[in-house]
């Protein structure tokens, strides 16, 4: 996508997503809702970080999908701002939004032309972006940096590093909301922790929608969604929830599979 400079217009105050609803078309009423999400109902304020959680097919993802307008929704509205998005597809763009897919795509080109993709680097802070996704060592120890060739889907960088160099690319974008699908699954406790950090430090009115089932994404999140068979089945705090949640104390335990 062409660059285009953040005005106040693309800053987020508020998202509110009311009855959302999206079915796979091999679904019917009578398979269970992982082939879909139903009357979702989420709210979302300038500088929260909120965590969807969930087991394998609850939903996670199709629910991201959804309200990015990547699946197509059949019921359900979204507010931005007060303000009814009638194209999510369309809308949810930088410099309002960016999104890392759960497999992010790296093309056989140069890691600088992997986080910028067409933009033009003198007039976004790389620098920032790539501290952001805790890639400046990494960079240090690949032979060329920045000019390195990744290779087809990034196959000479490890699982982490490619997951981190896509997190470089939605932070140079500079977007109000930053959407992320499982974007730390392949990484280190440690450096997941610095990422998070680094988010917060960096970007504080930046407004974090994340899917995780990871400790240090739960721990830190203003809100967790918790999502059962392509519903809600509860939204709080994390010690609340395990406090009075089973679903939510056995994924925090490892007794339920947390990616989709």
């Amino acid at each position: 996508m062409p660059y285009q400079s953040k005005t106040q217009a693309h800053q987020l105050d508020s998202l509110e997503v009311r009855h959302l609803t999206y079915r796979f078309p091999d679904s019917s009423q009578n398979m269970p809702a992982s082939r879909g999400i139903e009357d979702i109902n989420i709210s979302l304020t300038r500088g929260s970080f909120t965590v969807v959680t969930g087991r394998v097919g609850s939903g996670k993802s199709t629910l991201l999908q959804t309200l990015l307008g990547l699946l197509p929704m059949e019921a359900g509205e979204i507010y931005w701002n007060g303000q009814r998005v009638w194209t999510p597809s369309e809308f949810f763009t930088p410099p309002r939004s960016a999104y890392t897919p759960q497999v992010p795509m790296l093309f056989s080109e140069s890691l600088r032309d992997n986080i910028l993709m067409g933009l033009p680097e003198e007039k976004v802070d790389l620098a920032s972006a790539i501290h952001m996704a805790v890639l400046e060592q990494d960079l240090a120890e690949i032979p060329g940096g920045l000019a390195a060739v990744v290779g087809a889907k990034g196959v000479k960088l490890s699982g982490g590093q490619r997951q981190r160099v896509a997190a470089a690319r939605m932070f140079v974008r500079n977007a109000s909301l930053l959407v992320f699908d499982d974007i730390s699954s392949a990484l280190d406790v440690e450096t997941e922790n610095e990422l998070w950090s680094r988010i917060m430090n960096q970007q504080q009115d930046a407004t974090c929608l994340v899917i995780s089932h990871r400790k240090p994404a739960l721990s830190r999140a203003d809100q967790i969604i918790l999502l059962k068979d392509g519903r809600i089945d509860a939204v709080g705090k994390l010690s609340d929830m395990l406090t009075d949640n089973s679903e939510m104390q056995k994924l925090w335990d490892g007794n339920l599979g947390g990616q989709e």
